[in-house]
């Protein structure tokens, strides 16, 4: 036995859920009408029916492209100027200390190519230890720590 699809127009499924709205017809009734079931003129009524919530609508209220573009410049420009402050923070610890911050912590110069974007002070800080060598025989091996002045 062959299934039959039936398209129902907008208007006629609005008709029979105006005709049921107003008492003219029962369910049953616009349902043999339209010759469909039941549940089908149930589900018309949830989608066309006054007296039925319809289908809630969520609106998104989002910023403009524009206004996202402008905020990731303000961020990225605060950025730049972080990373300008401690590069200029680390260069006057240097010519205080009279040391390369930098090399001891095996950081490469701002401007090299090979910076990794990842690598932060502090990880580097916490992975070195400075002035102590070890060698691969374990630590016995190690030479003492040297202290400058």
């Amino acid at each position: 036995m062959e299934r039959v699809y039936h398209q129902y127009s907008a208007e006629l499924k609005q008709r029979l859920v105006d005709e049921i709205e107003q008492g003219q017809l029962s369910v049953r009734e616009a349902a043999r009408d339209a010759q469909t079931t039941v549940t089908m003129v149930k589900k018309w009524l949830e989608e066309y029916g006054r007296f039925k919530p319809k289908r809630d609508v969520v609106e998104v209220v989002m910023k403009s492209e524009q206004d996202k573009i402008t905020a990731l410049e303000k961020a990225l420009s605060d950025a730049h100027l972080k990373l300008r402050v401690y590069d200029e923070l680390i260069n006057q610890a240097n010519k205080h200390y009279k040391t390369d911050i930098k090399k001891n912590f095996g950081m490469p110069p701002l401007g090299s190519a090979s910076a990794p974007a990842t690598t932060s002070l502090l990880s580097a800080a916490r992975s070195t230890t400075r002035g102590t060598r070890t060698t691969s025989a374990g630590p016995a091996a190690a030479a003492p720590p040297t202290r400058r002045p």
